[in-house]
């Protein structure tokens, strides 16, 4: 890359700001760039102080990808129509270590952002999508969110139950009998064995059925389980404990967080389905409507990639090539520096893919990498490698429209 760039080491706290002429020729030494009105209209300054120095039309400003505490700059570009390259930090990071010391600090870190602007020709300016994809991204992230906080949630639970009532989870198959709305209003109304024990079936059987949608006979089998694993478990914790008389308020907010995510889930794959391309992710063996709604917020318009080559470097699937000698390097780790988020929501596709064993052409693909001859990837890679495979079909399918045929 050539030109005059303005690159900005964001960081929370105190950012710096630092022009270049050319490569390794600033314009001054790096300042202190304040996330505020004010500081946001020196950079401004800076800008047209450049523009009129180098002569230049348009001066780009490169920042790195810092999560959250770049939005506030981003959005001031946005708004003002200021061009700007966002680059990996991995990316600066290598020149960084190009460096003889590798030292890391705030005014050599607008440096090393420089270096990896102008040493990279294939940098595109960021471009901003639609606002429907760019809604459905950040519900998206915000999804994720909450669904650390249930899991955080679903964790303390399961401690606390296995103080209380030992051995419970064991009398269910699987951990959504667990979570049923039956289970969940028992362990609030008795949360502790003896409470149970003190009850009949039939009184709680009634009590439960009154608040809950389910059959009775559904309830009995719950409550005959429950029951069978009181009168044998020996709880960890008195009737006035601290854990039994916390219990029944920590289900209500476990409930609270799932009704929670499960809302904005839903809400994501209410906007997904008006994508044209949904039906055709979802036609892929192992992605149902709530992975094809996470992959759509996260792909964005599909139409802005012009080849599978460069939706794999957004998605930091594409390999990292390191040639020497007689090593070709071709097959080797991948970058990492795209959407971590998309990558994951991949690896998933085509683990869950893996798992139903359709013998589709992804399958067969993964199953091929882990029964190679020579050199057989190990479950991980393999599913990395499907990863990549899926991605490229969702590329395929995606623009020609056509659904997937296993």
């Amino acid at each position: 890359m050539k030109g005059s760039i303005v690159t900005v080491d964001v960081s929370k706290g105190s950012c710096h700001y630092q022009p270049f002429i050319e490569k390794g020729k600033p314009f001054h030494k790096p300042k202190v760039l304040h996330d505020t009105i004010e500081g946001f209209a020196d950079l401004s300054v800076c800008i047209q102080k450049l523009k009129d120095k180098s002569g230049a039309k348009t001066v780009p400003v490169v920042f790195e990808a810092t999560g959250v505490y770049h939005r506030c700059l981003q959005k001031y570009l946005d708004d003002h129509k200021i061009p700007y390259y966002i680059i990996s930090p991995l990316l600066s990071a290598k020149y960084r270590q190009t460096n003889l010391h590798g030292n890391k600090t705030d005014d050599l870190d607008c440096t090393h952002i420089a270096n990896a602007y102008y040493g990279d020709e294939k940098l595109l300016p960021y471009s901003k999508q639609s606002d429907r994809f760019e809604k459905m991204q950040k519900r998206n992230r915000y999804y994720e969110v909450e669904l650390t906080h249930l899991r955080m949630r679903k964790v303390s639970f399961r401690s606390q139950l296995d103080i209380i009532y030992p051995r419970l989870d064991k009398c269910f198959k699987g951990s959504a009998s667990l979570y049923d709305p039956v289970t969940m209003e028992i362990l609030k109304k008795y949360p502790h064995p003896s409470l149970l024990l003190k009850r009949r079936k039939e009184t709680i059987i009634n009590a439960i059925e009154k608040k809950t949608k389910h059959k009775t006979e559904f309830i009995a089998a719950i409550v005959d389980k429950m029951y069978e694993c009181a009168q044998h478990c020996y709880s960890g914790a008195d009737e006035n404990d601290i854990e039994v008389t916390s219990l029944p308020q920590m289900i209500k907010d476990l409930q609270a967080q799932m009704e929670l995510c499960d809302s904005i889930l839903q809400d994501l794959i209410s906007e997904a389905k008006e994508v044209s391309y949904f039906p055709c992710i979802v036609s892929i063996v192992g992605i149902g409507e709530n992975l094809a709604a996470r992959l759509i917020a996260e792909l964005g318009d599909i139409t802005r990639f012009k080849s599978r080559r460069a939706i794999a470097a957004y998605a930091g699937l594409n390999p990292k090539i390191r040639q020497s000698g007689d090593v070709d390097g071709i097959h080797l780790a991948i970058e990492k520096k795209g959407n971590r988020h998309l990558r994951c929501l991949l690896y998933l596709g085509a683990s869950c893919n893996y798992r139903l064993k359709k013998n589709d052409p992804i399958y067969l693909f993964n199953q091929k990498k882990r029964q190679r001859s020579q050199s057989p990837l190990k479950s991980k890679a393999a599913n990395i490698a499907a990863a990549h495979k899926l991605l490229v079909i969702i590329y395929a399918l995606s623009r020609t429209g056509e659904l997937y045929r296993s």
